[in-house]
């Protein structure tokens, strides 16, 4: 981590309270260590730069921020730490949103995961109960046949884990399982035990809620600028089939948020609004369903929105 001079940001000084927002999450995330100077100083710069951008915010709203990018930051630098344990988790979450069978969703306040015929029908398994699984022989042996697991192999091992919960499995605890009978080290800092819980009372409970909500209407805002910019079919092809990056469908996120009504989205895929109503609930599309929709190809959908997200991607470097 390279930090970049502060005096070339003509900022005023943080605020004690800021700091103190960032220190508490640092400490949280990395413990205690010779590189927390380093982060907490990265977090500044990158905070400062964002001020640049959007100008003085609000004292509730700038803590928001300044949490955002803390988390974010520490985030990335608990990847560096331990990139195979991340590595796999990239890897399960890509295979659970495109291997049939498989898949994740939202169940209460967490994203889980499963044999896709038990969404809505199977109450997911208690948090903490999958460690106690983890001695199965069945399980254990499915793992040792596995070297670097990837494609075939780790859909197995997935399935192996899902048959012996016989329940949903919460995504964080179904990769830290994964990992250990693969025996890859989960970055401590990732996890949060029983004990550690009351560490983070420093900062106000709804923290991190606040921080993600002022930064993605920041994010959306600017999107939805550029996404009115591309050629109509290129904005089709996108907004369509526009998911998070756990394979949801996310368009949502503009009328939830107050970015773009859902008349203005409308406007946006020339359909009237009478017939997106008739879409939204089917919202994600897939490419074929695009493709008849707009008399296109299906692979004239798939380039028209790699078209779209190379644009946006220029458009909003170092943004986000």
């Amino acid at each position: 981590m390279n930090p970049l001079p502060t005096q070339n940001l003509h900022t005023p000084k943080l605020s004690v309270e800021v700091e103190q927002v960032i220190a508490s999450i640092v400490r949280f995330k990395l413990r205690a260590g010779d590189e927390s100077d380093d982060v907490c100083q990265e977090v500044r710069l990158q905070l400062l730069t964002r001020l640049r951008q959007t100008g003085e915010l609000p004292t509730e709203a700038l803590r928001s921020l300044a949490a955002t990018i803390a988390w974010r930051v520490c985030a990335a630098q608990v990847r560096q730490r331990n990139p195979q344990f991340h590595a796999l988790k990239n890897r399960i979450q890509y295979l659970l949103t495109r291997q049939t069978g498989l898949h994740c969703w939202r169940e209460a306040d967490a994203t889980v995961a499963g044999f896709s015929v038990w969404q809505g029908k199977r109450q997911p398994l208690p948090v903490g109960k999958l460690r106690s699984l983890l001695a199965d022989r069945q399980l254990a042996w499915t793992a040792r046949r596995l070297s670097e697991p990837d494609g075939r192999e780790l859909v197995e091992l997935l399935t192996a884990i899902f048959n012996c919960a016989a329940a949903p499995v919460e995504l964080n605890a179904l990769v830290s399982a994964a990992a250990e009978l693969l025996q890859l080290r989960e970055p401590q800092a990732e996890s949060l035990s029983d004990g550690q819980e009351n560490r983070f009372a420093e900062l106000p409970g709804k923290e991190a809620d606040v921080s993600l909500q002022v930064e993605k209407r920041i994010f959306l805002q600017r999107l939805w600028q550029e996404v009115q910019l591309l050629l109509p079919n290129q904005r089709a092809a996108l907004l369509l089939n526009l998911r998070d990056t756990e394979g949801r469908g996310c368009i949502a996120l503009f009328p939830v948020t107050g970015v773009a009504t859902l008349r203005q989205l409308a406007e946006a895929l020339e359909l009237s609004a009478e017939r997106f109503a008739e879409l939204w609930h089917d919202l994600p599309l897939e490419d074929q369903v695009i493709a008849e929709l707009l008399g296109m190809t299906r692979q004239q959908v798939i380039n028209a929105r790699k078209s779209a997200r190379e644009r946006l991607a220029r458009r909003l470097k170092g943004f986000a």
